[in-house]
C-alpha cells in the first residue's frame, strides 16, 4: 500500500500483533547494522554496536517465531527473556532492559491501546536508565527517554498507532540528530550515537510495517547514511583505553538483588549496565578485571554465557593498524590463560560438556575451576565436539581481520574435534590450515602460543603449520592422578584393576604421546602420590636431554599446591620456571579425574638427532620393583 493512501487504523495490540512488529523492527535494524558498526565511536570506537543490536534483535526473532501468544502480556514476556538470553554489548543489553521494563508495563494485560502503549514505554525508559550505573547523555538512553517522555505528554492525543508511531518518530529522530553535539567523541568524528540510531531504525521498521504490512529492503547508498561514516572511528582513533576489556555474562537465580550487584561492580569498571528481572540478569562492563567479574556475579547466582573481549585490539583491527596476516584458531581443550589468547587475538572454539546430564559450553557457561570444583561429586561427565556453526563463527571472524588461519586441535585419536575443524575448514576457500597437534591441555597450550608469536612476527600460514607440526612432535605431556575412579568410569581401566590399585595405593603417571596419536600410556606407576610426582619429573629429566630453548606449562584439577610444588621443582632443575599455571580444561578432569596435575614440556631440537624416547603402553598398575624417586625430586616434591 502507497504511504500516500490512509491504512486501517489500529486500535489495540494484541499478543501476535506485538510479536509481528517486533519482528518487523528487528528486520530493519539488522540490515542497517552495517553502517552502526561504522559509526559506533561510543563509549569505544570499536565498530560493533551494529553486530551487537542485531545479534539481540536475532535472539529475539528465533525465540519468538513459533510463540503462539494472543495474550501482550505473555507475549512482552517471552520477547524480554529473549532479548536477554542474547543481549550483546552496551547497546542491546540496554534495549533488552527496555524490553523487560515494557514487559513490566503490560503485565497482565490481553491487550493495549495506545494510551497503554505510551505508560508502558514510559516506564520502559526509566528501568533502562536504571540499569546504568552511571548513564550518559547523548547516548541510546537520551533517544528512548525523549520519545516516551513525548508519547507520555501526548498519550491522550492518540486515537490509533499509526498516529502514535508517526508522531513519536519525529522526535526520536530529533533526539537523536541531538546527541551529535551531546558527546565530545561523537562531535569529533561527526556521528550521531550508533545506539541511539539504531533505536530509531527499530522505530521505522514498526512504522513501515504497520503502514504497509511489508518491510521494503534498502539498498547500500539510497540515503546520504552511506556516505563517509566508516572514517568514523579513525577521527577518534585511541592509542589506550581506561578499561580495556569489553566483559558480559548471563545470570540466572531466584530473587537476585540486581540493585546490590550493581553497586558491588561499579568499582571495576565504566559502562555497567546490569539488566534483567528478579530471576535473569544480564551484565556488561568494561574492566580490567574480568574473572573479578565473574566470582561478584557467581554469588548472586549461575554464570553463562560469559564473553570477555578484548576492545583496544578490536580498534586497531578496524582501523587495519594490525598487520598479521595469519589468525589462530584452537578448541577449548586449549589450556592458555586469558591474558594470552587476548594479547594474542587467538579464538577458542567451545567444546560441549555435560555434567550430571546438563549441557554446557566450556569456558563459556561454566569455567573450569567451577567444573573441576563439581566434578568430584558428579553422577557422570564427558565431553563432545564443538558444533560446526561454533567453527564456522570463529573462522568467520578470524578471516574478518586476517588473510588467514591456522587452525591446531586436540588429537584426534580420542575427539571429533579436529575432523569437524577440517570439514567446515574446506568452505572457506584454502584459507584455513587445521593441525592434529596430538595433544590437549597445556601441551597444545603451548603449541598454541608458539604459533601465535610467529604469526605475531607475520610469519606465513604454512610456515606457521610446519613448526607447529615440529613442535608438537618435541612436545612432552605427562600428568600424574590422584585416583583411578574417573578411568574406571570412562571404561579406560577395568573396575578390578581400579580396586587393586586403589587398595595398594597405586598412583600412575600417563602420557599423551605425541609419537603414538596421542595415545595415553600409563608411563609409571607409584606407591603414594609424592612418589608419583617424583617419577613424572624423572621422565621430564630424561626427555629434556639433548633438547635447548625449554618451555613449561602446567594444568591442574582441583590441585594448585601440587602444580606449585612441581613449579618449584622445575626452576630448580631446569632453571627455567613455567610460562604458566592455570586449572585444566574440563577434558582433562573427565579422564583424569580431580586431583591431576600435567606438566608440558616444549623444547627444541637439531633436527638430525635421533629423538626416540621409552615407548609407553604399559597398562599393567603393579609398581615397578626397582621403581624409586631421585633423591632430589623426593627431596623437594
Amino acid at each position: 500500500m502507497p504511504l500516500s493512501q490512509t491504512p486501517a487504523r489500529i486500535r489495540y495490540l494484541d499478543g501476535i500483533r506485538f510479536k509481528r512488529v517486533v519482528q518487523a523492527a528487528a528486520t530493519r535494524l539488522i540490515e542497517r547494522h552495517d553502517h552502526l558498526n561504522a559509526i559506533n565511536v561510543f563509549p569505544v570506537p570499536d565498530g560493533d554496536t551494529g553486530s551487537n543490536m542485531a545479534g539481540t534483535m536475532r535472539s529475539i526473532v528465533s525465540s519468538t517465531g513459533d510463540a503462539i501468544e494472543q495474550s501482550i502480556g505473555r507475549m512482552s514476556k517471552v520477547v524480554a527473556e529473549s532479548a536477554l538470553m542474547g543481549a550483546r554489548g552496551n547497546s542491546g543489553v540496554i534495549l533488552a532492559q527496555f524490553l523487560c521494563g515494557f514487559s513490566e508495563g503490560v503485565k497482565g494485560l490481553s491487550r493495549i491501546s495506545p494510551q497503554d502503549f505510551a505508560k508502558a514505554a514510559s516506564l520502559a525508559a526509566t528501568r533502562a536508565r536504571e540499569s546504568i550505573a552511571n548513564p550518559k547523555e547523548g547516548t541510546i538512553l537520551s533517544v528512548i527517554h525523549d520519545w516516551a517522555a513525548h508519547l507520555h505528554d501526548n498519550r491522550h492525543s492518540y486515537d490509533d498507532f499509526h498516529q502514535l508511531l508517526r508522531d513519536s518518530i519525529e522526535r526520536a529522530r530529533t533526539s537523536l540528530a541531538e546527541t551529535r553535539e551531546k558527546l565530545a567523541s561523537l562531535r569529533a568524528a561527526d556521528v550521531v550515537d550508533a545506539g541511539g540510531q539504531g533505536f530509531v531504525y527499530l522505530l521505522e521498521g514498526i512504522l513501515e510495517f504497520t503502514e504497509r504490512g511489508t518491510i521494503t529492503a534498502r539498498k547500500e547508498g539510497d540515503d546520504a547514511e552511506d556516505t563517509e561514516a566508516g572514517l568514523a572511528q579513525e577521527r577518534v582513533s585511541v592509542e589506550e583505553l581506561t578499561y580495556g576489556y569489553c566483559t558480559e555474562c548471563l545470570l540466572s537465580g531466584d530473587d537476585i538483588d540486581r540493585e546490590t550487584l550493581r553497586v558491588r561492580l561499579e568499582p571495576m569498571g565504566d559502562s555497567l549496565v546490569v539488566a534483567g528481572t528478579a530471576s535473569l540478569v544480564r551484565v556488561h562492563i568494561h574492566t580490567d578485571e574480568p574473572d573479578t567479574v565473574f566470582g561478584i556475579a557467581a554469588e548472586y547466582g549461575e554464570v553463562r554465557h560469559r564473553k570477555v573481549e578484548d576492545m583496544l585490539r578490536q580498534h586497531r583491527d578496524l582501523l587495519g593498524l594490525t598487520t598479521q596476516p595469519v589468525g589462530i584458531v584452537t578448541d577449548s581443550t586449549c589450556d592458555l590463560p586469558r591474558d594470552l589468547l587476548d594479547e594474542y587475538g587467538i579464538a577458542t572454539v567451545p567444546l560441549r560438556l555435560f555434567l550430571d546430564d546438563e549441557e554446557y559450553a566450556d569456558k563459556v557457561d561454566i569455567t573450569a575451576e567451577e567444573f573441576n570444583r563439581r566434578l568430584p561429586t558428579s553422577r557422570s561427565a564427558r565431553t563432545s565436539q564443538p558444533a560446526p556453526a561454533d567453527f564456522a563463527t570463529a573462522y568467520r571472524g578470524q578471516l574478518a581481520r586476517h588473510r588467514d588461519i591456522v587452525s591446531l586441535h586436540v588429537m584426534a585419536m580420542y575427539s571429533g574435534t579436529c575432523q569437524s575443524a577440517t570439514a567446515v575448514g574446506r568452505t572457506f576457500d584454502g584459507h584455513v590450515h587445521v593441525l592434529d597437534t596430538r595433544t590437549l591441555s597445556c601441551g597444545l597450550g603451548l603449541v598454541v602460543l608458539e604459533a601465535a608469536r610467529r604469526a605475531r612476527e607475520g610469519m606465513a600460514a604454512d610456515e606457521i603449520l610446519r613448526l607447529a607440526q615440529q613442535d608438537a612432535d618435541n612436545l612432552r605431556v605427562f600428568v600424574s592422578m590422584d585416583t583411578l575412579d574417573f578411568a574406571v568410569r570412562g571404561g579406560r581401566m577395568s573396575r578390578g584393576t581400579g580396586m587393586v590399585a586403589k587398595l595398594l595405593n597405586i598412583k600412575p603417571v600417563v602420557e599423551f604421546a605425541v609419537r603414538n596419536e596421542g595415545k595415553v600410556d600409563v608411563v609409571a606407576k607409584a606407591i603414594g602420590v609424592r612418589r608419583s610426582e617424583a617419577r613424572l619429573l624423572d621422565l621430564l629429566h630424561r626427555d629434556a636431554e639433548g633438547m635447548t630453548n625449554l618451555r613449561f606449562a602446567i594444568a591442574h584439577v582441583g590441585a594448585p599446591q601440587t602444580a606449585l610444588r612441581y613449579a618449584e621443582v622445575l626452576k630448580t632443575t631446569f632453571g627455567v620456571a613455567p610460562d604458566y599455571i592455570m586449572p585444566a580444561s574440563a577434558v582433562l578432569g573427565t579422564h583424569s579425574g580431580p586431583g591431576a596435575c600435567a606438566v608440558a614440556m616444549l623444547g627444541d631440537r637439531p633436527s638430525t638427532e635421533d629423538a626416540n624416547t621409552t615407548t609407553g603402553g604399559a597398562t599393567d598398575i603393579t609398581p615397578d620393583a626397582t621403581e624409586s624417586p631421585s633423591a632430589q625430586h623426593s627431596a623437594t616434591a
